[in-house]
């Protein structure tokens, strides 16, 4: 059999492809036909592709940023802190004993225990007293999940931790439906410094966490220079 015949071609064909394919045949045979306008299609087929953009870079359990979409989305927001000498903190987050949750209750339960913190950092940061700050939320996968907060004095920050550690066990007790459920949260925070790319900033931020998963249920704020 040889290169590029018809069934080399036949044997390595992407399904995924020809279905993409098959869809923009049917776009065009329904502007063809008069059933939807040229612009539309172009609509259609522009949202598709911020959709698809949008997954690409979001965790399908959580909706938050994936590592890669939060890495991207901070390389840029921190050249822009360090150009105009602006506050900004790297929270790092994650459940106290998370392995000893799922050996107990189950992947299933851990998946919602998950979700629900998660939520609890999308409704705490969205709160009108913190509207003020630019926010950006990932999930590193497991339960580590990061904050980038720009625009929050030393105080600020610690209140919106403070507000998250205090959030999460009581959220998980109403999602369980269980008042004695008590699931805390460690957080380590470090600020932005003007000689830092991303990776001195995870570096000290991953560390912050660590001292505080020793003590678990704490924060642990690196001091500014």
């Amino acid at each position: 059999m040889t290169q590029g015949s018809p069934e080399t071609e036949a044997g390595t064909r992407n399904p995924h492809r020809e279905f993409l394919k098959q869809r923009h045949l049917n776009r065009i045979n329904r502007v063809i036909s008069g059933e939807i306008t040229a612009e539309q299609a172009v609509e259609e087929s522009t949202n598709r592709e911020i959709e698809l953009e949008d997954r690409a870079d979001h965790d399908g359990l959580t909706g938050l940023l994936n590592f890669q979409g939060f890495v991207d989305a901070v390389t840029i927001d921190l050249k822009t802190v360090q150009q105009n000498n602006l506050s900004a903190y790297l929270a790092f987050l994650d459940i106290d004993k998370l392995k000893e949750f799922n050996d107990t209750r189950g992947k299933m339960a851990g998946n919602d225990l998950i979700r629900t913190y998660a939520d609890v950092l999308i409704e705490t940061t969205g709160r009108e007293q913190f509207e003020h700050l630019t926010v950006k939320i990932g999930r590193f996968g497991g339960d580590e999940c990061v904050i980038f907060v720009i625009g929050a004095s030393n105080k600020e920050m610690l209140t919106l931790a403070e507000e998250i550690r205090i959030g999460v066990p009581e959220a998980v007790k109403r999602t369980f439906n269980e008042p004695s459920l008590e699931k805390t949260v460690s957080v380590g925070i470090t600020p932005v410094r003007l000689t830092d790319n991303i990776q001195t900033l995870f570096a000290r931020g991953d560390e912050q966490l660590k001292q505080a998963k020793l003590q678990r249920n704490h924060i642990v704020m690196e001091a500014s220079l």
